[in-house]
């Protein structure tokens, strides 16, 4: 069981002051939006004494993350496995480097992801039913956006409303859709945003998130666990590259029930290179496999390779695969 320190990411959408208390770290007024505890190499963890986590456990098929949202991230939507090998094959015949900010497949895996709140989290994510949608917007007032969803349907809709010009934003929006607006003044996505399930976490409660699902987080804090890929594909909310007509291509279109789920029996849902399971504060984990064990709240005992450590809040440990248990 080898101690590990995540790779920390600087976002403009981070908090101050969530992760430094968790990880221990020296407070600096810069937001920290993200501590990556995996093998990528934008951004891989190490040990304490300055080696690389791939060094220990080779190049891990999943990654785990602690995010900390103080403001909107983009709308954006992660492709499949096939969609990942084409996209990044078409970007390295174009020239690309790796580190080029239009790219929008860094590498060639997918990312299916799983969100575990941990303080109360606000996101978007999925469609809801377009008949549904269409029925609340005649309702509101907003006979235009009713007439074009119940025409175009939802793939019609969301392009004329991100390569478009005959949709406009209503002056009268729910409170979360209007903070969207100010933080994003001109930005069609906010039409899209109207679309999606909003959803309002627990602490505990998660999302499971497939390829084409379209999804932005608003605020809060949380783990994430996902394949070991930052292949991200973005249509508006951010400064970062957006390719709408991407998204478009890769989006899942099909409405979709309330995303929110719990764990069963302390097992999340997850159809991603990776099983998470959540134990109690000060109960006793055995590591199996490789494991990432990361702590959020007070401290727990893991078992390993006849070893028997205890692990304090915000620490991180890896076993590999062929320790014997």
């Amino acid at each position: 069981m080898t101690r590990i320190f995540p790779a920390l990411k600087n976002y403009d959408w981070g908090d101050t002051a969530f992760l430094p208390a968790l990880l221990d770290l020296t407070p600096t007024g810069e937001p920290v939006a993200e501590a990556w505890f995996g093998t990528h190499p934008s951004g891989e963890a190490v040990t304490d004494d300055g080696r690389t986590l791939s060094s220990i456990t080779g190049q891990l098929p999943f990654m785990v993350k602690f995010i900390a949202a103080a403001k909107p991230l983009s709308l954006q939507v992660h492709p499949s496995l096939e969609q990942a090998r084409a996209g990044w094959a078409r970007e390295n015949t174009a020239g690309l480097s790796i580190d080029d900010p239009r790219r929008n497949y860094p590498d060639d895996s997918d990312k299916p992801e799983l969100l575990i709140a941990l303080t109360p989290f606000s996101a978007l994510c999925g469609f809801h039913d377009p008949t549904a949608t269409a029925g609340w917007f005649h309702a509101r007032g907003w006979t235009a956006l009713g007439d074009a969803l119940e025409q175009l349907g939802l793939e019609g809709f969301v392009r004329e409303a991100l390569l478009g010009t005959s949709l406009a934003v209503p002056r009268d929006l729910p409170p979360w859709a209007a903070a969207l607006r100010e933080a994003h003044p001109g930005d069609p996505a906010v039409l899209v945003a109207l679309l999606m399930h909003w959803a309002e976490l627990a602490p505990g409660e998660c999302l499971a998130l497939e390829a084409g699902v379209l999804h932005t987080y608003l605020s809060g804090c949380a783990v994430e666990v996902m394949n070991g890929s930052n292949n991200v594909v973005r249509a508006g909310f951010t400064t970062k590259h957006s390719d709408r007509e991407e998204v478009l291509r890769i989006t899942s279109f099909e409405a979709s029930p309330n995303p929110v789920r719990r764990p069963e029996s302390g097992v999340y849902p997850s159809t991603g290179s990776y099983r998470v399971v959540t134990h109690a504060e000060g109960s006793t984990i055995r590591a199996d496999g490789t494991t990432i064990v990361v702590t959020t709240k007070g401290v727990s005992h893991v078992l390993q390779a006849g070893e028997s450590l205890s692990i304090a809040s915000g620490t991180g440990y890896a076993t590999t695969a062929c320790t014997p248990h």
